[in-house]
């Protein structure tokens, strides 16, 4: 008998989400369930540095997408980019992250001295 067990502690498998979808160059985004602490949700802008307006709507949007998905811990979303390519550097971008509340759709920001160029 075959038996899958998935060791304590352990993150799942990354769920893609649709957000911040408005316009042609919306980022890649996926969310990274942990059994303990933060959920997280990266959102990466590939070939495209998006203005400090954009960077903050995406990280809202997914955020609010995210916490649809599960709300009962708090998720940190996290702004990147990266150049095209296959196995290109990830970069943080400002505003690097979004903090929501666990069980709360109000977010607080969390804004780092990373800028955009």
């Amino acid at each position: 008998m075959l038996a899958l067990y998935a060791a304590p502690g352990a993150a799942q498998a990354p769920l893609q989400l649709y957000c911040a979808r408005g316009t042609a160059d919306y980022p890649d985004a996926e969310m990274t369930f942990h059994p303990e602490g933060s959920h997280v949700v990266d959102i990466v802008f590939v070939g495209y540095r998006p203005s400090r307006g954009r960077a903050e709507w995406s990280l809202r949007d997914c955020l609010s997408t995210a916490a649809k998905v599960d709300s009962s811990r708090q998720i940190v979303a996290r702004l990147w980019y990266r150049q095209r390519g296959w196995g290109s550097p990830r970069e943080a971008l400002a505003p690097y992250s979004l903090v929501s509340g666990s069980g709360s759709s109000v977010a607080r920001a969390s804004f780092s001295a990373v800028g955009t160029r």
